[in-house]
């Protein structure tokens, strides 16, 4: 959603970790390996995501958690996640995007926890309010954007109507035609620059060359 600046992803959050007191013998279980137990039934990270768009009710989708019998617990909700993402559209339609999804604990600091197989970029972050690092995760996705509809609809229309503009100086002074041609140039460019404004988010900060 380029005008309100939000990414929306699907995504699994696999979280996997050791709870000792899931742990049992599978000799005494009938040579039990694996259960599936209601997410609700045992404790689970807080991992939130920090620039999240939404409101922090929602949460995830209450799955259940796969527990084997050394204590590892997996879990892997599936989530519909909607993040902040700041769009730079100075070289629209010919950019590119960068946006970062910052994962976390929201209450448990770095000495109560560590992260471990991560797939993105780890940091511990010092924040104002709390003397205490806590660490985070950052995923950072790279959209590019198709340039082909944008180029059929939007650059060579442009290109069109500056060449017409251009032809407006070789018609004669007297000529009633090039009033005509001048004025419905202008009209063009306007609704061509209320298109774009469209699909582009409100803000001050990046202005497209085009």
């Amino acid at each position: 959603d380029e005008v309100n600046q939000v990414l929306t992803t699907n995504v699994w959050l696999e979280q996997e970790w050791q709870d000792e007191r899931l742990h049992w013998d599978p000799s005494d279980y009938n040579g039990l390996q694996v259960l599936r137990v209601p997410c609700q039934k045992i404790w689970l990270p807080d991992i939130v995501l920090y620039n999240s768009a939404d409101d922090f009710t929602t949460g995830y989708m209450q799955s259940k958690a796969m527990v084997d019998s050394s204590g590892t617990v997996f879990w892997p909700p599936p989530a519909k996640l909607r993040s902040t993402c700041k769009i730079d559209i100075t070289y629209f339609p010919f950019d590119d995007q960068v946006c970062t999804m910052k994962f976390g604990s929201w209450t448990y600091d770095d000495g109560s926890y560590k992260n471990r197989s991560l797939g993105g970029s780890e940091f511990q972050t010092v924040y104002p309010i709390s003397p205490v690092p806590y660490p985070d995760i950052k995923f950072h996705i790279v959209i590019q954007r198709r340039t082909l509809y944008y180029l059929f609809n939007i650059i060579f229309p442009c290109l069109w109507l500056t060449v017409l503009s251009l032809l407006g100086f070789w018609l004669p002074p007297d000529s009633g035609e090039k009033i005509t041609l001048g004025i419905t140039v202008l009209l063009a460019f306007s609704v061509f620059m209320l298109l774009i404004a469209e699909n582009m988010p409100a803000t001050s900060e990046f202005v497209p060359l085009i």
